[in-house]
């Protein structure tokens, strides 16, 4: 069985790891163990159990939390990233991931990606780099039309329309069909996000999990996020699977300060 860390905004996942996670902005300071019954799992990630008589049954979260505002404000305050090395600074003066650098990055991500008439994919889940992936590669010219007509407001339209419609392929979720033009409406640009393709050029790589929203990085992406939620809006990395099935150890020490009846638990 697979085991996942979640990264969520205001409920939704955008990412997730297996069996491992990177911390990202989240500091040991906002580590939180919540209670609650199974009946109020985030179905988004999680099914809730088939019998109802098990809903009011208790389960435990180990969360890392901060509000939208907070996450802008340390978003604000970390070197501009390369998109595509996702760890080279582009500049080691300049600071701040908000919507002026995820412009720049839409516009990059946009002309890599007309450049081609019809860029390739990978599709499904399959592997970057395996025989799989190279057998299930095709030509998809939608991709490039899609950003050819449209602009970075378009696709934060879609993006919150996404968010509130709560499809995402973070479980059981089958992509809808490629839209086919030659216009992109917002329903249009939704079903892009939600794809089950990712580039094959390694400069357009999503390093998280909404394939087609256009941008490269987790950081930049956050900041689209930010933009279509409440700014009083959770932002979560939920490690709760990691935790209780000995991946990690992260929260050893607020499990033993609870055990002792050293902390109050949410």
């Amino acid at each position: 069985m697979t085991f996942r860390a979640y990264y969520m905004f205001n409920g939704y996942p955008v990412c997730w790891e297996q069996e491992s996670y990177f911390r990202w902005l989240f500091t040991r300071k906002d580590r939180v163990i919540r209670h609650r019954t199974k009946g109020e799992r985030n179905a988004l990630i999680h099914d809730l159990p088939e019998n109802r008589a098990e809903w009011d049954e208790p389960e435990t979260d180990y969360l890392y939390v901060v509000t939208a505002e907070e996450l802008r404000r340390r978003l604000s305050l970390i070197p501009c990233l390369d998109p595509v090395s996702s760890i080279t600074y582009l500049d080691e003066v300049k600071y701040g991931q908000d919507m002026t650098s995820l412009r720049s990055e839409f516009e990059r991500y946009r002309s890599a990606m007309i450049a081609d008439k019809a860029p390739t994919f990978y599709a499904s889940a399959s592997d970057y780099y395996g025989e799989e992936a190279d057998a299930v590669r095709k030509h998809v010219p939608e991709r490039a039309d899609a950003l050819r007509e449209t602009t970075l407001d378009d696709w934060l339209l879609a993006l919150k329309e996404v968010v509130e419609s709560g499809a995402t392929r973070a479980k059981g979720f089958t992509s809808p069909p490629m839209p086919k033009g030659p216009t992109f409406d917002t329903k249009a640009l939704a079903d892009i996000i939600l794809t089950d393709q990712h580039p094959c050029n390694c400069d357009l790589r999503p390093w998280h999990d909404l394939w087609g929203f256009p941008c490269s990085l987790l950081e930049h992406l956050a900041v689209a996020m930010l933009e279509v939620i409440p700014p009083n809006a959770e932002c979560v990395l939920d490690v709760t699977e990691l935790v209780e099935n000995d991946c990690v150890y992260c929260f050893e020490d607020l499990i033993l300060a609870n055990e002792d009846g050293r902390i109050a638990l949410v």
